[in-house]
């Protein structure tokens, strides 16, 4: 970093050939220049800002700068006055003058104080400091240590926490000021893009010890929403096959994906508005987000909605939506042409079944449901769905901690599919609830469906639920199609009560296959009862 002031603009050709991207880098290094000549320097008590982390947060926070602003301090990078690595900075009212009141003692004092305290609070700190003051210096198993007790402090009260960058480049700044001898970028070093084939990967110990934290946590089962585990024997990525609008994606896009694709995910993961650039953005990481969510050691729901706020929004089921149609382009409105077709078949298959049933239970339910069978084509679309559940029979389900087997009642199917309720007071209730019940059997909450109303009639709300975030459609049949797409989509398991009636609107309606399929008799024989051609292949 401290060859960039000496590169001259013959050098700058030889090593970046685009101008577009040597512009940005002059422009950059032109205003790092600038900077670092105005600002005074700091007195023997206190240590300049690392110079990797000030250029890393030049190139990637371009439109921090203010041309406009007379200050200085206005011009600092915005994970530094976020961070109050400078304590005046944040205001946009406050001048030079007010931002050089307090001294760099002050400075360096202030930012210290967290992990000082944490230090101090702490027997394995207290040994830490103790060990350092002894020999001026902290050893391999020291720093792994100190990394630890960060790392766990900050995954303390929320181990699917998202820590930023601007974060850990403020903690590997705090660890200088205390252990003297250290250097920030031993512990973390930020992601830069200079341009095409001139990227640095995000490294450091901090890193590695959030990344290895978070895989013991989703090891252990702490972090929830499973993912799917591939029938087949091979475990790796590459034998995993994609879907083919993703791998027609990826052809396309090539070489783009390498040179934007990170500044693009950095934006997502830090912004949710405007909308517009959300959808900007979101389309064009689609294929690398993809790739990333079928890899065996792809992110679970949890992980996936904390690292892209904007699916937290109303409006974020529309871009899960937005990435199935780039894997399965072929299905994209499949739910809406075989549901009319073969809604008629189903219920006729229903009234037979209903005949022949000896539960006297299920009978008054079935007959309870047929009874709203009628011209009303949204009513109609809701009694085949319910009629499905008693269509497609249920299976033993081993829980994956306990020794404990559950094989779920029809009722239980039909909430794990579509759970209803007659008023918006009990929707938390019923989340609440249920989560407690299925991680007691030693199983995860599934994304499933909500709908609310008092009658079947009169069906006021269509929600689908993920993780701790509820989407609110316009009807059954767009509640279902969003619930499917999320699950292709985030590659996550189908909820365990109802895995078959899911597998049979994968294959019967979408006519999809995946790797992960499971056979169940039930639901062949049930796709051959109402004429729904086999899949290629089954």
């Amino acid at each position: 970093m401290k060859t960039i002031p000496l590169l001259t603009e013959a050098m700058m050709i030889e090593l970046i050939p685009s101008v577009g991207h040597r512009a940005q880098l002059k422009s950059n290094v032109d205003q790092w220049k600038n900077i670092i000549q105005q600002i005074p320097s700091p007195s023997p008590v206190s240590c300049s800002i690392d110079t990797d982390i000030q250029i890393a947060n030049l190139i990637q926070n371009n439109d921090v700068w203010s041309e406009s602003s007379s200050s200085i301090v206005d011009k600092l990078p915005a994970d530094i006055i976020q961070n109050n690595l400078w304590s005046e900075a944040s205001s946009s009212n406050s001048s030079a003058s007010s931002s050089a009141e307090k001294s760099p003692e002050e400075i360096t004092q202030n930012n210290v104080s967290e992990i000082l305290e944490l230090l101090k609070t702490t027997n394995e700190g207290k040994s830490l400091l103790s060990t350092f003051h002894k020999s001026g210096l902290l050893d391999s198993a020291g720093r792994r240590r100190l990394c630890h007790l960060i790392i766990n402090r900050e995954l303390r009260d929320d181990v699917q926490r998202r820590i930023p960058s601007s974060r850990l480049h403020n903690l590997a700044y705090q660890i200088t000021k205390v252990f003297q001898n250290e250097r920030a970028s031993t512990y973390f070093i930020p992601y830069i893009s200079y341009g095409p084939g001139l990227k640095r990967a995000a490294k450091g110990k901090l890193l590695d010890c959030l990344n290895n934290r978070r895989r013991e946590y989703r090891k252990s089962g702490l972090i929830n929403s499973s993912r799917r585990s591939s029938t087949s024997s091979e475990s790796s990525f590459t034998s995993i096959p994609l879907p083919e609008g993703l791998l027609q994606s990826t052809e396309e896009e090539g070489n783009y994906i390498e040179s934007v694709v990170e500044e693009n995910l950095n934006w997502l993961r830090n912004s949710s508005d405007p909308w517009d650039l959300v959808e900007i953005n979101w389309n064009l990481t689609s294929s690398f987000r993809l790739k990333r969510l079928m890899s065996p050691d792809g992110p679970s729901i949890a992980e996936y909605m904390t690292e892209f706020p904007c699916l937290k929004k109303p409006a974020g089921y529309l871009l899960i939506l937005k990435d199935f149609n780039v894997a399965y382009p072929k299905s994209v409105d499949k739910l809406y042409q075989n549901l009319p077709i073969y809604r008629k078949k189903i219920i006729d298959l229903t009234l037979t079944r209903t005949k022949k049933t000896k539960d006297s239970t299920v009978h008054q339910i079935l007959n309870e449901y047929l009874q709203y069978y009628s011209d009303d084509e949204e009513t109609s679309n809701i009694v085949c769905l319910f009629c499905l559940v008693f269509l497609v029979g249920n299976s033993v389900i081993r829980g994956k901690k306990y020794t404990t087997q559950w094989k779920p009642s029809k009722l239980e199917a039909r909430d794990g599919f579509i759970t209803k309720v007659s008023s918006d007071a009990e929707v938390q209730e019923t989340i609440t609830r249920r989560r407690e019940k299925l991680s007691s059997l030693g199983h995860t909450l599934q994304p499933f469906i909500i709908i609310v109303g008092q009658s079947y009639h009169h069906i006021q709300n269509y929600l689908v639920i993920v993780d701790n975030t509820i989407y609110k459609l316009h009807s059954i049949t767009a509640a279902v199609d969003c619930c499917f797409k999320i699950f292709l989509t985030l590659n996550a398991e189908y909820p365990v009560e109802s895995k078959g009636i899911w597998f049979f609107i994968q294959k019967g309606f979408y006519q999809i296959k995946t790797p992960w399929d499971k056979n169940y008799t039930t639901v062949s024989a049930l796709l051959s009862d109402i004429g729904i051609p086999i899949l290629q292949g089954e």
